[in-house]
């Protein structure tokens, strides 16, 4: 017949594996939900973790997104759009952990935007471009507002991008 120490012994065993599952089920969760934040923010290519870092003094970030280029999806140019007054030296408003930005040293011809800005940023391409057209393809990314205050000459609008696949 069993003893009493032999019934304490089990209550303690039982009692112990209950604590262990317990805390191992806590820490399950928390790791778990760690995990799930984690890779929530985290940008999904390069490019997306640079723009993400790029700042205009003064302007308002409206609108990210990856180019619809045809290259593989980690290597499109990640882009953010920004609205804020017009400025002729809007380029020294541009800023990011280490980011220069200077004069381009041609301006390709797109009818809709004017290169500002170019640089060379983590191995990757920084480009800097100012809306000029009164009716941009893009102008979906814009609220009435700022496209109101855009054709009227109120509001400049700037798209940067930052690719780090070639380009």
């Amino acid at each position: 017949m069993p003893g009493p120490d032999d019934a304490t012994d089990t209550h303690v065993k039982v009692r112990s594996r209950r604590w262990r599952i317990w805390l191992l089920s806590v820490v399950a969760v928390a790791a778990c939900c760690f995990g799930v934040l984690k890779v929530r923010d985290a940008p999904a290519t390069e490019a997306q973790g640079y723009v993400s870092q790029i700042s205009v003094r003064g302007y308002e970030r409206v609108h990210d997104y990856i180019d619809p280029g045809t290259a593989p999806a980690e290597q499109r140019a990640a882009v953010a759009i920004f609205v804020g007054p017009p400025d002729d030296n809007v380029v020294a408003r541009v800023s990011g952990p280490g980011l220069v930005v200077g004069a381009p040293a041609t301006d390709p011809a797109f009818p809709d935007f004017e290169m500002i800005g170019h640089g060379s940023w983590h191995g990757c391409f920084v480009h800097v471009d100012r809306w000029k057209t009164s009716d941009p393809p893009m102008s979906y990314q814009l609220t009435t507002e700022h496209l109101t205050a855009f054709r009227a000459g109120r509001l400049s609008v700037l798209s940067i991008a930052v690719g780090c696949g070639g380009g």
